[in-house]
């Protein structure tokens, strides 16, 4: 993973402008270029009974400009770097404008990570995880603290091909970040087991976790490459996924979780849902996705 262009989403309501904090990090590591974009949109058309095309284009001009200017104070407030560019959208479908205008032009893209009150990302935020054009960070907190680590969740049991390669350019980027934040690398695999099996006592599931770990930490090991990590840092738990990642995140103090996502769309996505998207309904941590 080569971080050079970064994306910021930038957003009004958040007052304490997360995802800026963390591209001027990020830009200062990387030696990476920063654009931000800040999205406008209301909704006029109700007004062209009382206003003229042309008051209606002003006025949308208008709400462009201040916007601007908000945007222009927070970058400067921020002390983003100089070379900084950012502009100001007219788009009501966030995740739309990113697939058509972003592809190739960004290395990573960030946003804050917004839950609404049944703890769930945000439509826009589903939506950008499948954006298919870069990985998407998106931020929980404005500063890393010391003393976390970086974690990357791995799919080691499946035989899919892409899947498999994906695991890899997952351990890529957490090696990447690990090394230019001075933090350790954790790597998780959460093995499923049938729950009713185990409850039968058909599966043994220390057994099962004990040949899981036999089988596919010295895989791990040789993903890693020359990158040396201490063995309990290779964490092999059998359970619903959705729940042992954010299990061990918490348990480690992990200040940033990297996770592949498949990126389902349309009726398959709505009926099998996306394990990616599972976790993240628990997870409380900076998230990092990243696609096939």
């Amino acid at each position: 993973m080569n971080i050079k262009n970064i994306l910021v989403i930038s957003d009004q309501k958040d007052k304490s402008q997360k995802a800026l904090a963390h591209a001027k990090n990020l830009a200062k590591r990387y030696d990476a270029s920063l654009h931000v974009v800040g999205f406008s949109y209301e909704n006029l058309a109700i007004l062209t009974e009382s206003l003229s095309e042309t008051q209606i284009e002003q006025a949308k001009e208008r709400i462009l400009q201040d916007h601007k200017v908000c945007l222009e104070g927070a970058i400067a407030q921020q002390k983003l770097p100089n070379n900084t560019t950012c502009e100001i959208v007219w788009s009501k479908d966030i995740a739309r404008w990113v697939k058509q205008h972003c592809a190739d032009r960004f290395d990573l893209i960030i946003k804050t990570g917004h839950r609404s009150e049944r703890a769930f990302y945000v439509p826009t935020d589903w939506h950008l995880l499948r954006n298919g054009v870069s990985p998407i960070m998106l931020v929980a907190e404005k500063k890393w603290r010391k003393k976390q680590s970086i974690m990357v969740s791995l799919d080691m049991a499946s035989k899919v091909k892409s899947k498999q390669a994906l695991n890899q350019k997952l351990i890529e980027a957490g090696k990447m970040l690990a090394t230019a934040n001075d933090m350790p690398l954790h790597l998780c695999f959460s093995l499923a087991i049938s729950p009713v099996l185990k409850d039968l006592g058909i599966i043994d599931k220390n057994k099962t976790v004990k040949q899981a770990k036999a089988k596919y930490m010295p895989l791990m090991q040789a993903m890693l490459g020359d990158y040396e990590l201490p063995p309990e840092h290779i964490h092999i738990k059998a359970g619903d996924t959705k729940k042992v990642i954010p299990s061990v995140a918490s348990e480690i103090g992990a200040a940033l979780v990297v996770i592949g996502s498949v990126g389902r769309k349309g009726l398959k996505a709505k009926l099998l849902g996306n394990t990616a998207e599972s976790v993240l309904v628990l997870l409380k941590t900076d998230v990092l996705i990243v696609q096939p």
